[in-house]
């Protein structure tokens, strides 16, 4: 898996601003990473909260408390995912196995 897709389809801030316009998505890259390093992880999870962030604004202009419903979306969204970026790491980090041809 080269790519991880972020979609916000059943987020409730989205469905109620604009019910007919699919839902928007980003696509996080870690092709460049080694999920099974730490290091790489932890640039994957930072690569994953800046695009909720993009998705799931909590602050708007004037306004300076945080807008909830910018923190519900980001909730639900990192929940939606969270399999995904399980799924990544865990095919990453699975051992290979081979096997021998019999002649």
């Amino acid at each position: 898996m080269l790519t991880l897709l972020l979609s916000l389809a059943a987020v409730t801030a989205t469905a109620q601003t604009a019910p007919l316009e699919p839902a928007p998505t980003l696509r996080v890259r870690h092709s460049d990473l080694d999920l099974s390093r730490p290091r790489d992880r932890e640039i994957f999870d930072r690569r994953i909260a800046r695009a909720v962030e993009a998705l799931c604004p909590t602050h708007q202009l004037g306004q300076i408390t945080r807008s909830s419903a910018g923190l519900q979306c980001r909730a639900e969204t990192l929940a939606r995912l969270t399999p995904q970026r399980d799924r990544a790491v865990a095919q990453a980090t699975a051992p290979v196995l081979l096997t021998a041809n019999a002649r």
